[in-house]
């Protein structure tokens, strides 16, 4: 599926004007149906759209994987969810992972290595699910469709993700950190800042929170307990 195209520009610079082409990111409209009806739109780049559907529902506490069958058909997902399936109430996180400060930052820089369509255009946000014998890392240009699409692709290859790691280059928000809160994430860390409101529900829910990633440096926000010094 193609996700760039080449676009035709005028560059400033140094006050002079080139006409020049550049590569742009492509942003797809997707419209989720639930059980028939339209639910809602996402923005968000055309791939992974299956397993979009399968991280939403389950990062927004909508139903867990085994509760919806999804069917994607072009930029258009429809979702059928059990009249079983309940909404569940946020609770604390009690896994015992624990990772050392060395892994943390290598795999932010595995991370930072690879997002191809950031390094071309500029517009993605990149997140990835570590801890396992092999990373999953998704580009997309929604921060929250991205961390949707790593969910859902953990999901579809078995991982449990309560041993896993989410590693984003997006800020950390109340809103995103509830997708990890919810899909039963353990340890969250960004290359950007979090907010007062994603590190208040991180202490709360038992998440550790690491922000500024960067250059064998990070802040651990709360639950540090679950990072050691080596």
């Amino acid at each position: 599926m193609m996700e760039m195209e080449n676009i035709d520009i005028w560059k400033v610079a140094g006050g002079r004007r080139v006409q020049t082409s550049d590569q742009v990111i492509l942003e797809t409209e997707v419209i989720v149906k639930l059980n028939g009806r339209k639910y809602r739109r996402l923005y968000c780049l055309g791939s992974h759209l299956e397993e979009l559907a399968l991280g939403y529902f389950l990062s927004e506490g909508l139903a867990g994987p085994s509760e919806i069958e999804v069917d994607v058909k072009g930029s258009e997902v429809s979702v059928h969810r059990s009249a079983k399936a309940r909404k569940p109430r946020m609770k604390k996180i009690t896994s015992r992972i624990s990772v050392t400060e060395g892994q943390v930052f290598d795999w932010v820089e595995q991370l930072n290595d690879s997002c191809p369509l950031f390094k071309k255009t500029g517009g993605t946000h990149v997140v990835g699910i570590f801890g396992g014998e092999r990373p999953l890392i998704v580009e997309d240009i929604s921060r929250h469709c991205a961390i949707d699409k790593v969910i859902g692709l953990a999901v579809k290859n078995g991982v449990e993700l309560s041993e896993r790691v989410l590693v984003t280059s997006c800020r950390q928000t109340v809103s995103t950190l509830s997708k990890a809160l919810n899909a039963r994430i353990p340890i969250v860390v960004t290359i950007s800042a979090p907010t007062s409101l994603a590190i208040g529900q991180a202490q709360r829910f038992g998440v550790t929170l690491v922000g500024f990633a960067r250059g064998r440096q990070c802040n651990i926000y709360c639950n540090d307990w679950r990072i050691s010094l080596k």
